[in-house]
């Protein structure tokens, strides 16, 4: 070491020493100190920091040191002695002597300075050290400030030099042991973390280094191995470190017996089960990581007394603990250590897998998914959140998966958590649902017997609990009074339901404390000790708990005082009290039918009031048979059981003096199960209504079969009213009835249920579901009551389980939620159905299950109902996995492969899947993407369907979306094969495809479609026989039943659009689906064929002749204009019909260079501004000539657009507008002044001039976003072409003087059709029969969608603009509902085709540049990019990623790019990425205006963004008001949110945020209105110095532009080259910079924009 290093040390120790706790010891002696650790005080250690440190040999080197600070060596040597000392360090409560405290911390600062040098000098070893995460890995750790906490208290306690002691001072290696775990945990953790699993590292390393702690606290005596959890817990406990200590204190093998724990918790025991000592040949403890088998055995052998149980105990958390490492290895954890970690392993998808591999991934699954669900839940924020979350829930269905989370995380539970739980059960003992207030009073008793659970170890004899930390009998007291007399300013109504909870809390306390009931029952009995000072109401309640109580808690003692408390209430004036004090006395009575003590308090019991009090204690003293009951107390009972105000009390004495008449043979059995029945249905009690369910079902036996079918069809109107009152109580005891129906009243019961499973209404279909869930449960019964032939039993059971299934996989969440509590608590966590049922139902549905896991984001209440469900599936999976030998899964099915459009999945579809299905095939749905001359829905949405369709049907699977089979690819087939080894493939399809398809015309080749067995579907329409002699595999061939062959997608979509019923070609669930989501409406089934337009284009170098028959139609003087034109020798631009000469429009123009300018334009002033602004090129327009019409609009923009572009093209960077004489036109100048074209003074009177340089483009696309018949009516083209005059008036005023050039949709689609048609060599229209080029067509932007090119494989691949919900980012994804981006370009690759990709623009190429690297992954051959405008930076794109690009104009660069339809709400947008649908199929989107967003055109002046805003509202709103209108007139119905699919393509909605639904009933159009205002409240409230700087604005646009001749004559006030500083229109550079960083913009992009300065502009 250096003298440097040595100086550190010697600073270090000093500092050391002066801290706590040596500052305390070396009091009064801080001279010596400072004599004795002199300069150079470590050079004598140095010799020690050639190997590890040794502590005997560095107290050898200071032990003269040691004795001059505090005198002789202790008795028992220093080195025991500074052990011991640090122990009680830690644990001051050991005793020991302290008189050498000096010397032992002198010591230890020595000891842990050089330890620490140690550390710096030498390499990390982990069986020496620990590496604790560093500051960078813990930013986002919620336990990271307890972490560092701990690492001081580490330093100040002297910890890991105590360790260090304990290895030569002691025969055991702790710290070997501690420092192994931390490695192991530490590492799988951080690899995990990569993997992608939310963990808290600091967590898990301070669990790791502490979780021994307790071993040094442990006093002689005691048994180490069982409390060093107690004192671990203890040591964290008071340093106030709860939440490491939570985990640490927690580390047995025993804790895996909980269903549900942390990962960092997990990763501490996993690390402590491998870590493990033995011992050597001379019986020396080592200590070595093993691998979890091995020290599987290593902890076997050391357990004391392994009998069975305790084995089974031990292979269970074995098991868990081995699952655990399987879900690492799938993470990509190299569970070696061996530094081997790779990225996650790829999930095989469901449909591919055998049943074994299926449930190695559910197993998988449900680990993750229980680590998810603990990482949301710890902490106390988000168990704050969670708790906030439960208390605002109304709905009582959700409010219950709240308290099913609580139930099952409760054991988890912090002490102050569970004190806050505590506190939010009891106000839910005031909700109006009394199952509520049963679940949290049972909740309450279950969470007081665990209260201690957190530390649930065995406890040191003499341990004593710590003031101020509330205990279990604190609580217990706490809420045992707070329910028996709650706050008196509570309403009565609210005291009575809290009261009544009593007997649920006290009897679920005490089912979950074993062996500890007396520590409870004393408090609690201690209130019956006084029964005259009670009132009323608490008399009764300790009466009516006193009754239910368990037989073991009912001592002779205990019985004695509840017979003395029972006397002392029954001569009450109150009937309750009376009632319950009989109830008592009998239940009493029946414990000990010798005594006579009982019936002489019964005889005491006044019954005034009450005759049924009076049978009833008639009936219990007499015994035996019970008499018959007179007909009119019958009567009387039945009217007081339906009545109110009847006590319920007394309900149940009715209900039990029926029940026993009923037992009698000539009892009115119907009568009175009829009547039970309605309790069961509207009595106002919980109670009531259980024990009247419990009294029909002991009646049923005695019911004819007649009287059942009438006593269950009652019970199942009470499901159908659908009220939550009504319903809810039902299908317990329904469920349980039904199983006394003969099979054939039980089928049709069934088929009611499957009925109202179809229901719109969740109540209803959750009502019907519990009821199928408990007749599943209890069916078991059933072989019993009514022996079937054994297939009968397991179909109607499989059935039962599809109707369970069905509704998990169908589209509404409350449905889904409701599915998943039914199947975790009736099947898979029942504790009645037998294991080879559950067995059964697994077999069938854990490919189902999994599917469920890999669904789309859910809401936090899913994710609960889920987890619920999957922790019982997994603690079953284990169990029969270990302890009821696996699963017997049978051999695999042959795969029969079924590939089809199904738009949509009908029941003809199903009905050929079953009938496959049922001759022993495994049959995978494949929603393929091939048919792409159809206009289908969305992939996913399509999928959805086919899965909502077969989730009842099992051996039936969804094929993966990624894997794209194209039946004509023998590559794809062959893929296919390959997916499946050993198991056969046949391919499914109709008659007519194998007739017609062209892959069956190709010759055969290895792995062609030839090759494959097949499944044929015979269609009728086809006549006689077909030919299948081209299938060389073995042919099946099957027919449809005539009602499922008449099912047809043309029959659905008509159906849909006349809004009727269509649960008989699809299944019921998917009507709801489609209805819901507004699918299929005007939607026809074929795509479109694209068009070639009638008008043409040509530009004539000599147009005066042409021109003239259109001059003389336009005036009289025409032939004068046809002069001027000759003379100027300007070209023209011809608009003229296909095939035809006939002139319809014209626009002459002449393109100028320099030396041109004077001679054409005959204008100094003219000639001057041009040549200052753009070096002297420009584009001049001399005329406009188009007759007046209905089109004249828009065939004077269609020829100003084709003269702009062609001068652009040419890089003609000015424009200037001089009409010749004769040619000027109002219209022709309004037209231009649309254009940016603005005044020129000093030159023509009528010039206007524009620059050309940055033109701003204006997609105009509104017309494509609406569906026909609607966007041809006059009605809306009329109110299109207006809103289009003023968005581009609007434009106009963003940047005065600068060209905004408006494209044509329709022009571009005319020429990208010839262009892809030439390209693939076909012809433009449409040829019989269909000849195909060789290329594919590929859209990939906004343009062609859902349109195919005549002659062409047209296929789209679905782009969006996804933004983040903030607006802070965008990404290119898949358009909603659509594959994966990756998807749809394999799907484009299995076509086998070259790509011919299109797009309306190519700029930045923000989506070339996302979909270029999956084209290249895939070996896709674009043989070309072709695109509507091209602009510069476009073209060094694909420069730079090799594509050939063309494009139909080319523009050298643009300053704003508008596309028309993005503008208006409703019509166009971009979409939001949310995670919560919304209803009715309308996707969440932005229009980058004002008042949804920032204007993505900033920066601007505010007011101009503002009236830009305003128009593009107002347009979008216009438009939809005649959409509305023309709608209504021809459906004769209201163009509603809800029918928005019907007019736009694409519906969208502009979204506001999580909280904001719409209301689908209402118009589009109003939502805008109330936009309109909004934004008129924004512009109210501008300072008038805003309004001041618009006028400004507005009058410096408004103002002539001023030229300088080329003599340099001054003109204006303004020099040249200087711009107006006072309207600031022109501050381009900082214009320029800001609008090139905006979000998505590339850096290259960004610079390139940069670069480009704007040309100045002149302004008077």
């Amino acid at each position: 070491m250096t003298r440097k290093r040595i100086r550190q040390m010697n600073a270090a120790l000093l500092r050391r020493l002066s801290r706590r706790p040596a500052a305390e010891y070396l009091a009064g002696r801080e001279d010596l100190v400072q004599q004795l650790v002199g300069e150079g005080y470590f050079q004598r250690f140095v010799p020690l920091m050639a190997d590890r440190v040794s502590c005997a040999g560095a107290l050898d080197l200071c032990r003269e040191d040691l004795e001059r600070l505090d005198g002789p060596e202790p008795r028992e040597g220093w080195l025991p002695y500074c052990y011991g000392f640090a122990r009680r360090l830690l644990f001051p409560e050991k005793h020991g002597d302290r008189s050498h405290g000096a010397g032992a911390v002198f010591f230890l600062s020595v000891l842990q300075v050089l330890l620490d040098a140690e550390r710096e000098l030498r390499d990390y070893d982990p069986a020496w050290d620990f590496a604790p995460p560093a500051p960078e890995e813990l930013t986002d750790c919620p336990a990271a400030a307890q972490f560092g906490q701990m690492l001081r208290l580490w330093k100040r306690e002297y910890v890991y030099e105590m360790m260090r002691l304990g290895l030569e001072v002691t025969p055991y290696r702790t710290l070997e042991h501690i420092v192994g775990v931390h490695h192991v945990a530490v590492t799988a953790g951080r690899a995990l973390r990569r993997g992608g699993v939310p963990l808290d590292l600091a967590l898990v390393s301070g669990s790791a280094i502490g979780h021994d702690i307790g071993k040094f606290g442990c006093h002689p005596g005691e048994r180490v191995p069982y409390l060093h959890y107690y004192y671990t817990d203890q040591w964290f406990r008071r340093r106030r470190m709860t939440d490491i200590g939570h985990v640490a204190a927690n580390h047995s093998v025993w804790d895996l017996e909980l269903d549900y724990l942390s990962v960092e918790s997990l990763l501490l025991i996993y690390a402590d089960f491998r870590v493990k000592q033995t011992r050597d040949d001379q019986g020396r403890e080592v200590t070595k990581i093993f691998s979890l088998a091995e020290a599987f055995d290593v902890i076997l052998s050391k357990l004391d007394a392994v009998d069975q149980a305790k084995r089974r105990r031990y292979e269970l958390v074995y098991a868990r603990l081995y699952d655990f490492e399987q879900f690492m290895v799938s993470r990509g954890v190299d569970v070696t250590l061996g530094g081997r970690d790779t990225p996650p392993l790829p999930e095989k998808h469901t449909a591919l897998m055998t049943d074994r591999e299926a449930l190695t991934a559910l197993t998988l699954q449900c680990v993750g998914h229980n680590i998810d669900l603990m990482h949301r839940l710890t902490g106390q924020r988000s168990f704050a959140s969670l708790l906030e979350q439960a208390r605002g829930e109304t709905n009582w269905r959700r409010l219950r998966a709240y308290l099913g989370v609580f139930e099952s995380y409760s054991l988890y539970l912090h002490i102050p958590q569970k004190v806050q739980t505590l506190a939010f059960l009891y106000e839910l003992l005031m909700h109006r649902e009394g199952d509520i207030r049963r679940q949290a009073a049972a909740l309450m008793g279950e969470i007081i017997a665990g209260f201690h659970a957190g530390y649930a170890k065995e406890r040191p004899a003499d341990s004593r609990s710590d003031a101020g930390v509330p205990t279990d009998l604190d609580q217990w007291k706490l809420y045992l009074q707070k329910i028996i007399y709650p706050d008196h300013k509570l309403m009565p109504q609210h005291r009575r339901w809290i009261r009544y909870t009593l007997k649920f809390a006290v009897g679920s306390l005490l089912q979950r404390c074993p062996g500890r009931e007396e520590r409870f029952l004393a408090p609690f009995f201690a209130y019956y000790r006084h029964p005259d000072q009670l009132e009323d109401d608490v008399a009764f309640q300790l009466l009516d708990t006193a009754a239910g109580l368990p037989l073991p808690a009912l001592t002779r003692s205990r019985q004695e005082l509840l017979l003395r408390f029972a006397q002392g209430l029954c001569q009450r004036e109150d009937i309750t009290v009376r009632a319950g004090s009989m109830l008592l006395v009998d239940r009493l009575h029946r414990l000990d039918p010798g005594s006579r003590r009982p019936l002489r308090i019964l005889q005491r019991i006044d019954c005034r009031g009450s005759a049924s009090l009076e049978l009833l204690r008639c009936r219990i003293m007499e015994g035996g048979v019970p008499e018959p009951l007179p007909e009119q107390v019958i009567s009387d009972i039945f009217l007081d059981n339906l009545k109110t105000a009847t006590p319920w009390i007394l309900k149940q004495v009715n209900i039990r003096l029926l029940e026993d008449y009923a037992a009698r043979e000539d009892g009115p059995v119907l009568h009175i199960a009829t009547h039970l029945s309605n309790l069961i249905k509207v009595s106002d009690r919980v109670t009531v209504r259980h024990s009247a369910g419990n009294a029909l079902l002991a009646l049923a036996p005695r019911l004819t079969v007649d009287q059942r079918n009438e006593v269950s069809v009652e019970l199942s109107r009470g499901l159908e009213l659908g009220q939550q009152e009504f319903a809810k109580y039902i299908p317990d005891y329904l469920g349980r009835f039904a199983l006394w129906l003969p099979p054939a009243q039980l089928e049709e019961l069934l088929a009611d249920l499957s009925q109202t499973l179809n229901a719109a209404s969740v109540r209803m279909v959750a009502s019907a579901l519990d009821t199928v869930g408990v007749i599943y449960e209890e069916y078991d019964t059933y072989r019993a009551r009514f022996p079937e032939e054994p297939e009968a039993y397991r179909s109607r059971r499989e059935r039962l389980l599809g109707m369970l299934m069905k509704r998990l996989a169908g589209s509404d969440g409350g449905a889904r939620q409701e599915a998943m509590f039914v199947l975790g608590r009736r099947v898979f966590g029942s504790g009645s159905l037998g294991e080879h049922e559950k067995r059964q139902a697994f077999l069938l549905t854990e490919q189902k299950l999994l599917e469920t896991c890999y669904e789309e984001a859910e809401d936090a209440l899913t994710f609960y109902y889920r987890a619920s469900m999957l922790g019982r599936v997994y603690r079953f999976m284990t169990e029969q996995r270990l302890f009821h030998g696996g699963f017997p899964f049978e051999e695999p099915r042959p795969i029969a492969f079924f590939p089809g459009t199904f738009d949509p999945f009908t029941l003809s579809h199903k009905g050929i899947v079953r009938a496959i299905r049922d001759r022993g095939f495994e049959v995978l749905l494949a929603i393929d993407e091939f048919s792409w001359s159809k206009r289908t829905q969305p992939y996913r949405i399509r999928r959805r369907i086919a899965a909502m369709s077969v989730a009842d049907e099992f051996h039936v699977h969804i094929f993966p979306e990624d894997f794209p089979v194209n039946i004509a690819n023998p590559g794809n087939l062959r893929c296919l094969r390959e997916a499946f080894p050993g198991r056969p493939v046949s391919i499914v399809v109709g008659s007519d495809v194998v007739a017609h398809a062209s892959s069956y015309q190709k010759p055969v080749e290895p792995d062609s479609i030839h090759t494959f067995d097949h499944v044929i579907f015979r269609r009728e329409e086809l006549g006689g026989p077909v030919d299948y002699g081209c299938i060389r595999g073995r042919v099946v061939e099957l027919t449809l039943p005539p009602q499922l062959e008449e099912i047809s997608s043309t029959r659905i979509r008509e159906a849909v659009d006349a809004n009727r019923d269509i649960s008989r070609l699809v299944d019921p669930a998917v009507q709801d689906f489609i209805y819901r989501r507004g699918l299929y409406l005007r939607e026809p089934q074929d795509k479109p064929m694209l068009q070639t337009e009638d008008l043409e284009f040509s530009v004539s170098q000599h147009p005066a002749e042409e021109l003239l028959p259109l001059l003389r139609e336009l005036g009289p003087d025409g032939s004068a204009v046809a002069r001027a034109v000759s003379e100027s020798g300007d070209q023209a631009v011809l608009l003229h019909r296909s095939g035809q000469t006939c002139v319809l429009g014209a626009v002459t123009f002449r393109c100028l260079d320099s030396q041109m300018l004077f001679s054409r334009l005959k204008s100094p002033a003219l000639t001057g501004l041009v040549r200052q602004s753009t070096g002297g090129r420009a584009l001049l327009v001399s005329g406009l000539l188009v007759p007046r019409g209905e089109q004249q609009e828009e065939f004077g923009q269609l020829l100003l657009t084709e003269v702009l572009t062609l001068a652009l093209s040419r890089e003609y960077a000015y424009g200037l507008y001089v009409p010749l004489e004769g040619a000027a036109s109002t219209f022709a100048r309004q037209l231009m002044l649309r254009q940016g074209f603005v005044p020129v003074s000093g030159g023509e009177r009528d010039a206007l001039a524009v620059d050309m340089r940055r033109p701003l483009v204006l997609s105009r696309n509104v017309d494509t976003a609406i569906k026909q018949p609607l966007a041809g009516r006059p009605a809306v083209a009329a109110a299109v072409s207006a809103a289009r005059i003023r968005l581009q008036e609007a434009l106009t005023r963003l940047y005065p003087g600068e060209l905004v050039l408006s494209l044509s949709a329709g022009v571009i689609y005319h020429r990208l059709l010839q262009r892809i048609t030439r390209r693939n060599g076909v012809p433009a229209e449409p040829v019989t029969p269909r000849r195909l080029g060789p290329d594919i067509c590929v859209p990939y932007g906004k343009i062609l969608r859902g349109v195919a090119v005549p002659n062409t494989v047209t296929k789209t691949l679905r782009t969006d603009k996804v933004y983040e919900p903030d607006l802070s980012a965008y990404s290119i994804e898949a358009y909603p509902d659509y594959s994966p981006l990756a998807d749809q370009v394999r799907t484009i690759r299995a076509f086998d085709r070259p790509v011919i990709l299109v797009d309306d623009m190519l700029h930045d190429g923000k989506r070339i540049r996302r979909l270029a690297p999956l084209l290249r992954q895939t070996h896709t051959q674009v043989d070309q990019v072709l695109v509507g405008y091209l602009t510069g930076m476009g073209r060094d794109l694909m420069e730079q990623l090799g594509y050939p690009v063309d494009s139909i104009y080319y523009l050298p660069n643009l300053r704003m790019r508008f596309v028309e339809s993005t503008l208006y709400p409703f019509i166009g947008g971009d979409t939001v990425r949310r995670t919560e649908r919304l209803p009715g199929g309308l996707q969440p989107s932005v229009n980058r205006i004002l008042p949804y967003a920032a204007p993505e055109f900033s920066p601007l002046d505010p007011d101009t963004a503002w009236e830009l805003s305003l128009c593009c509202v107002e347009n979008a709103r216009d438009i939809l008001l005649a959409l509305e209108t023309e709608y209504r007139r021809a459906f004769a119905r209201n163009l509603t949110l809800s029918r928005l699919s019907e007019a736009v393509i694409l519906p969208l909605c502009p979204d506001k945020g999580r909280c904001m639904n719409y209301d689908l009933n209402r118009a589009a159009s109003t939502y805008l209105e109330d936009d309109i205002e909004l934004l008129m409240r924004m512009r109210s409230a501008r300072p008038l110095a805003s309004a001041l700087r618009r006028a400004s604005a507005q009058a410096a646009s408004s103002m002539s532009m001023s030229v300088m001749c080329t003599s340099g004559s001054r003109l204006s006030s303004i020099r040249p080259g200087r711009p107006m500083p006072a309207p600031r229109l022109r501050t381009a550079k900082p214009r320029c910079a800001r609008w090139s960083t905006r979000p998505g913009m590339s850096g290259t992009a960004a610079k390139m924009s940069a670069m480009r300065p704007l040309p100045p502009m002149w302004i008077s």
